[in-house]
């Protein structure tokens, strides 16, 4: 009788500990784009590159504005990625006052281009510090866009995603018309009329993004397959062969 208690308890710790790794996969992971002092990116344009990883992502963030007048409209430039105690910032090409803002003040629109390595949806974005107002634009793309030579307008037609959200507050916001979209290329901006109902600002949005929520996409995984079985799937096998063994045992 003793034998069969340990079986039995064996094969409910095992089903637990499936159920376990099931809930961890769906978990919102939090990315903090805080640090103490400024810290600039690395690559073109004095670093355009800031690179942050998760336990089961990657993510390099970039940096742009439309910032190069040989035409009309201006078309997109790379500018330089930092951040500091309040966030994310976009140095860009034209600036002097406002440089360190994600801002759309004067002519030009600051945007910052998340790539990550795996599908993700993004449910929250978190405000680290405002001045005037506070209207963002957010895009999805089903592949890497090409930014760099390009107008807004050109961009936003090649999104799979766009929206605009208005007066958000410091701290944190929920973003549920992005949620359900899942993509490993998102664009997240001062508010760009190109990306959803123009009219609302009179470019005075001047922001720092401190962080943003996702969620696991449900795509392919495009990680490479390993030979190795996934801990779930250890666990599922312990479940069911050890729930057989007890059955056995109480039967005899």
């Amino acid at each position: 009788m003793k034998n069969l208690s340990v079986l039995r308890s064996a094969a409910i710790a095992a089903s637990l500990m499936t159920m376990s790794f099931t809930s961890f996969a769906t978990d919102t992971t939090s990315w903090n784009f805080t640090t103490y002092g400024t810290q600039y990116g690395s690559g073109n344009y004095d670093g355009n590159n800031l690179n942050f990883s998760s336990a089961d992502n990657d993510l390099t963030i970039t940096a742009w504005a439309d910032t190069r007048d040989a035409s009309n409209p201006d078309t997109i430039q790379t500018a330089t990625a930092a951040h500091n105690s309040h966030g994310l910032l976009n140095y860009n090409r034209d600036e002097s006052s406002n440089e360190h803002y994600v801002d759309n003040y004067g002519e030009e629109t600051d945007m910052l281009l998340f790539t990550f390595d795996d599908l993700v949806a993004i449910t929250g974005i978190n405000i680290g510090y405002h001045y005037n107002d506070s209207d963002i634009s957010i895009a999805a793309f089903d592949e890497l866009p090409t930014l760099q030579g390009n107008t807004w307008d050109t961009v936003a037609a090649n999104a799979d995603f766009k929206a605009s959200f208005n007066d958000l507050s410091n701290g944190w916001t929920s973003l549920s018309s992005s949620s359900s979209f899942e993509s490993k290329y998102w664009l997240i901006g001062a508010y760009n009329g190109a990306f959803g109902s123009p009219g609302w600002s009179n470019n005075n949005d001047l922001l720092k993004i401190a962080g943003i929520k996702t969620i696991a996409g449900s795509g392919p995984d495009p990680k490479p397959p390993t030979d190795v079985a996934e801990p779930s799937s250890l666990a599922v096998l312990a479940s069911f062969g050890l729930f057989a063994a007890w059955r056995r045992r109480k039967s005899a």
